[in-house]
């Protein structure tokens, strides 16, 4: 299969392959996301009271992730891919957004849908990419899908992600036909 090789998904690479030398994470361990922001990159990581619909935000000046402390609860999983997802724009977008950014899960923009227009709107897409990467990289997904199958659910517990996104992962590699809806995964994170 060919790599992905855009310029979030090297971004991601990168910062995982740095934390790996250091604290010498293996390529079968989880990811440990919020390790890599705290103790890796300096950024303070804590659950608050978020308006719903706001899964999370980055404040950049006081480097510092606020998670939705409800869906947290909730969805466990799913906060892990936020705090990826605001790792992104630290990594990604610090130099150019000038003070908070805030992620809204109802603008979540999947990789296989059209390419987004605005600046807001590439910045997003271009988080998620990231998260998905740093949580589920390219090169463990086929691995994973050799010995163990392309069961959604199944991958998901392995990597510690929601159904959902396990299911864009593999639905983007060819591996799931059907196009994920979150529908077919309420419940199952």
């Amino acid at each position: 299969m060919a790599v992905t090789e855009d310029r979030e998904i090297l971004a991601a690479r990168d910062l995982l392959q740095e934390y790996a030398h250091v604290y010498a994470l293996d390529g079968t361990d989880v990811v440990p996301v919020e390790d890599i922001a705290e103790s890796f990159l300096g950024l303070l990581v804590k659950d608050a009271a978020l308006d719903e619909g706001v899964s999370g935000m980055l404040r950049i000046r006081e480097r510092e992730i606020s998670v939705n402390a409800a869906e947290g609860v909730l969805w466990p999983r799913r906060r892990r891919f936020t705090i990826a997802h605001e790792v992104g724009h630290w990594q990604l977008h610090k130099d150019d957004i000038a003070e908070l950014v805030v992620t809204r899960t109802h603008e979540y923009v999947p990789a296989a849908r059209e390419k987004a227009k605005t600046p807001e709107e590439i910045r997003e897409r271009e988080a998620n990419r990231f998260a998905a990467e740093l949580l589920m990289p390219e090169d463990r997904i086929h691995a994973a899908v050799e010995v163990h199958g392309a069961d959604v659910v199944a991958q998901a517990e392995r990597f510690n992600v929601s159904a959902l996104s396990m299911a864009w992962r593999l639905f983007n590699y060819g591996y799931v036909t059907r196009r994920p809806f979150r529908g077919d995964y309420e419940g199952l994170d």
